[in-house]
């Protein structure tokens, strides 16, 4: 019995959103592989921590750079195309840093790692807000399902190729973090040539929510790039401070320095919750009062970081983990609004600007918040961040205002 096109269309889709998360999962593991090798390679080439600091700016610094394009790309060649080129590209990136000769070559191929790599997240977006006019409301399950698979890489680069490293050096570290790029590679590629150059023709109107002069930017929309930008530069700054806050106010004997400088355990634990945030909002999502759901997910990211400046010990952990889970659902629920509310034809374009402003303006949040701690120590940092993230309950809150979610109505998905 030949199987119905109906489930062949829903067995292709299921595939290409494993592709699409699995891109995610490596992307973010081969991003965390220098921060892991840190002191290797410092004893290699007998660098002090300015210039080490300088190596991985190189690497983040290009992370955001090419995003725009890149979705702009997604959008006229088609993301799988998009997609395959970061996956061959950091590879090839993963073996030439392997093959690093010093300072100047290593931090060369850790830039052009964070170019290919900034491919991802607008292609991989872009190919998620596609799926939109099969998925309806389920596409928040799609994102979900991407953003555990991302946290996965996350958690587990630490963890993993520090003990590679450890083992058999920092170089070995990268060449294996060029194996799932290469092994995901051809099915993207053989996905890629299936798939039409333009899935949408440019008088296409479907689905598309645009303003009163029929810009494809309405302001749901622009919202939804205002809250991205402040969660950026709330998270650079969390990711950044915690293991040191964690240091000097958790009261664990075990925390050595080490694990600190490494991203330790702890941040592995910290980032499987988020991975549970991904699942969680990904199945409410589903339900009727998205808006209220928001809103309750970004207050909760708010409070926990205040709390984060203003207690210690289990209690500073337990603020820590729940901010962690309340941050990751709060990226899946923006992107499903912001799929929701995106011309298909425009998802990769829209997703470039997300990410270029949320990695640009973010970046700002490591020196600025380094400023602040240097003043007024680490805890002012986390009440500083939840202050920003005040700003972020305000958008939410206009959000549902404009689109009224807070009366019950929405326009059909």
């Amino acid at each position: 019995m030949q199987p119905r096109p109906a489930d062949l269309e829903k067995a292709t889709t299921e595939r290409l959103i494993w592709l699409v998360g699995l891109s995610h999962a490596t992307n973010h593991f081969v991003m965390l592989i220098f921060p892991a090798v840190l002191l290797l390679v410092q004893a290699e080439f007998g660098l002090g921590y300015a210039g080490l600091g300088m190596l991985a700016s190189a690497s983040f610094l290009c992370y955001g750079l090419l995003a725009l394009p890149a979705g702009i790309l997604a959008d006229r060649l088609g993301g799988e195309r998009v997609l395959a080129v970061w996956l061959l590209g950091g590879s090839l990136a993963c073996c030439a840093i392997g093959l690093a000769t010093g300072p100047w070559t290593l931090g060369a191929g850790l830039g052009v790692l964070g170019l290919f790599a900034s491919l991802h997240h607008p292609a991989g977006s872009g190919i998620l807000v596609g799926l939109r006019q099969r998925l309806g409301a389920d596409v928040a399950r799609a994102f979900g399902r991407s953003g555990i698979l991302g946290n996965l890489g996350l958690a587990g680069s630490p963890i993993l190729t520090a003990a590679i490293g450890a083992r058999w050096g920092w170089r070995a570290a990268f060449f294996v973090g060029a194996v799932p790029g290469i092994v995901l590679f051809l099915p993207l590629w053989r996905q890629a040539l299936l798939t039409p150059m333009e899935r949408h023709a440019p008088g296409d109107r479907t689905s598309q929510r645009t303003g009163p002069r029929g810009t494809a930017f309405t302001v749901p929309l622009v919202l939804l790039f205002g809250l991205e930008t402040l969660m950026g530069f709330v998270f650079q700054g969390f990711s950044t401070f915690l293991p040191a806050h964690l240091a000097g106010h958790a009261g664990f004997a075990a925390l050595t320095a080490a694990q600190v400088r490494r991203g330790g355990a702890f941040a592995s634990l910290a980032l499987l919750f988020g991975g549970l945030g991904h699942l969680t909002a990904g199945r409410l999502m589903r339900y009727r009062h998205r808006e209220a759901l928001f809103l309750v997910t970004v207050t909760t990211s708010t409070c926990c970081l205040v709390g984060m400046g203003t207690v210690g010990g289990a209690s500073l952990v337990l603020c820590s983990v729940l901010f962690s889970f309340a941050y990751f659902a709060l990226g899946t629920i923006s992107n499903t609004f912001m799929a929701l509310h995106t011309p298909p034809r425009l998802g990769g374009t829209v997703f470039g600007i997300t990410f270029s402003l949320a990695f640009g303006f973010g970046s700002l949040a490591s020196s600025t918040m380094g400023i602040l701690a240097e003043r007024f120590g680490l805890a002012a940092v986390f009440v500083a961040l939840g202050l920003v993230s005040v700003g972020g309950v305000a958008l939410v809150t206009w959000f549902g205002a404009v689109t009224t979610g807070w009366r019950g109505q929405r326009p059909t998905d």
